[in-house]
């Protein structure tokens, strides 16, 4: 027989189960506009009924065994996978906005402008080359020219200092994360190790996540032991970041040589802690992490490369010689790669392509580079475009120059450094130290404007052969010089249009599967209060019944039998 209190009890219980919902709600209305908060509920079942002398089973009331939360994991897979993506071309975009604004070819004080300027001087010129104030007029104009691209160069080299300290703030970033992420994980095995499920720990959790997944590319893993532990892992570019409470977390060194000539010296790569190598160059790898490394080291590809022509013979054999390069402007010390292996080396002479290194050269190696061929459009890419640029339109000045007054002219573009009488050494002329010939600045009189000098001032015919310069479509392998310019021009335009386009659909995919996220997890106020109503008229219900039974109880106990 069951006991006189049973009823009582059912209805206690039914109290108590009226109650935590209550608490479930009161706590998701509360979290409603709480970033990353996903929506709870109690998993409600039928407590242990009891046997009733045989008639069958008597129901014991309700009882919530668990607070659970609307959480999918397929979607916050889909979410973290394009947060990668997103944070990429975010990057990419502002940073290309930068290049272009570097450039400045929207405006009328670009490259194509000063230019121009500089050939309309040069006309003027030609019209009386014995005009001292139109001999002036060009050497200002030709200076305007050489200075504006060393006012480039200087941008450009900041801005890849800032892209530099920007890929270490990102790694400090993931470092922070990944810590937090080991305290969490920490702190949620120490309450579900009782066999609850800590919800807010978790959303805690899967919003480290998110920010963690914009810089770089990420997967996760939770995975039950058996023991009944679980172990939650996150894995960076497909290498362990986080395992439970444990982080393996990344650091930055200053490279000791420039992997492209144009870099900027101690720039950063990233190595785990353990002092393995971090692939900064994977192909698989995404975020805004990998936008900046793009962005800095980007040379699409133009990186040194060789073949081994032969060893020199006499022992120990530290020289080697190269064929097929194609580039000559690199350091005279550096690093280059042997067959995948890292070689230094103390002296290259470019006209003999030779290479002197450190320690004995290995035999029947064939390849040779230096850097990392990373094939974006980044700020390495445009400066070299640059460089060729500015050597290219300098080496033809200069050869036409050269010729003027029978064989005496001297060089009109020459770079920091330059001793006058040395031949110009067009490998060491950059955007940085482009400059327009100091011997003519301090003598007027040494820009020549004819090749024989002894025909009249008025000749002139060297001018002119400098002016054809402009519509030389030899020159480059676009053309002229102008579609040269206008060439690379257009390549940072399709660059900035793609990335602006793919920023543009990576936000409104995150928008969508974000939407749906929320669709699934957030907290619905309106469903909320209806909630409100239902539990409360369960718990006034419940507590009806209590009401019910304190009145058998009186009755039973203090009425029966009473005269």
């Amino acid at each position: 027989m069951n006991s006189s209190f049973f009823g009582l009890n059912v209805a206690t219980q039914g109290l108590f189960t009226a109650r935590t919902w209550l608490d479930i709600t009161n706590h998701n209305v509360t979290n409603a506009q709480t970033p990353g908060y996903s929506r709870q509920y109690g998993v409600q079942s039928a407590s242990r009924p009891l046997p009733n002398n045989g008639i069958g089973m008597v129901g014991t009331g309700s009882e919530i065994t668990k607070i659970s939360q609307f959480r999918n994991e397929y979607l916050d897979m889909k979410f973290w996978n394009n947060s990668g993506h997103l944070g990429e071309y975010s990057v990419k975009n502002s940073q290309t906005s930068n290049i272009e604004t570097i450039l400045n070819e929207v405006n009328n004080t670009g490259i194509t402008t000063e230019f121009e300027d500089m050939f309309e001087a040069l006309s003027k010129l030609s019209t009386d080359p014995s005009n001292s104030s139109y001999k002036i007029n060009f050497i200002d104009m030709a200076n305007s020219f050489s200075q504006f691209f060393n006012d480039i160069g200087d941008k450009m080299r900041s801005f890849q200092r800032d892209a530099n300290f920007s890929i270490k703030t990102k790694v400090d970033q993931i470092n922070n994360l990944s810590n937090q992420l080991a305290t969490v994980n920490k702190q949620i095995e120490n309450v579900e190790f009782s066999g609850v499920e800590a919800n807010d720990l978790r959303d805690k959790r899967a919003l480290i996540v998110d920010e963690l997944s914009q810089i770089i590319n990420i997967k996760v893993d939770e995975r039950t032991g058996i023991n009944g532990k679980k172990t939650f892992s996150v894995f960076a570019n497909g290498k362990k970041l986080v395992e439970g409470s444990n982080a393996n977390l990344l650091e930055t060194r200053s490279r000791e040589n420039v992997y492209n000539p144009e870099d900027e010296p101690g720039l950063f790569d990233i190595y785990w802690q353990t002092g393995i190598k971090f692939n900064m160059t994977d192909s698989s790898l995404k975020g805004e992490l990998k936008g900046y490394i793009d962005m800095r080291d980007g040379n699409n590809g133009d990186n040194f490369r060789a073949v081994i022509d032969h060893t020199n013979t006499t022992l120990p054999t530290k020289t080697i010689v190269v064929k097929g390069a194609n580039r000559s402007d690199i350091p005279k010390q550096g690093e280059i790669i042997i067959d995948d292996k890292a070689y230094k080396y103390t002296d290259y002479d470019p006209d003999t392509c030779t290479f002197t290194l450190e320690e004995e050269a290995p035999t029947g190696a064939n390849n040779v580079s230096m850097g990392q061929d990373l094939k974006y459009k980044g700020i390495t890419y445009y400066v070299e475009k640059l460089n060729r640029f500015v050597r290219t339109v300098a080496q033809h000045f200069n050869e036409i120059h050269a010729k003027g007054n029978n064989g005496s002219g001297v060089p009109l573009f020459t770079y920091e450094g330059y001793k006058p009488g040395d031949d110009v050494d067009y490998n060491k002329m950059t955007i940085d130290n482009f400059q327009f010939s100091q011997e003519i600045q301090d003598d007027i009189d040494k820009l020549l404007t004819r090749f024989d000098k002894n025909t009249g001032e008025s000749d002139g015919d060297l001018i002119k052969e400098i002016l054809s310069l402009k519509h030389d479509n030899s020159m480059f392998e676009t053309g002229e010089p102008g579609n040269y310019i206008q060439a690379l021009v257009g390549e940072l335009g399709i660059d900035k249009s793609q990335a602006d386009s793919f920023e543009t659909g990576q936000i409104n995919l995150n928008v969508m599967i974000d939407n749906q996220r929320i669709s699934y997890s957030g907290v619905d106020i309106n469903e909320e209060t209806m909630n409100i109503i239902k539990f409360q008229q369960a718990y006034m219900v419940s507590a009806q019944m209590i009401r019910v039974f304190d009145e058998i109880y009186d009755v039973t106990i203090n009425r029966m039998g009473a005269n």
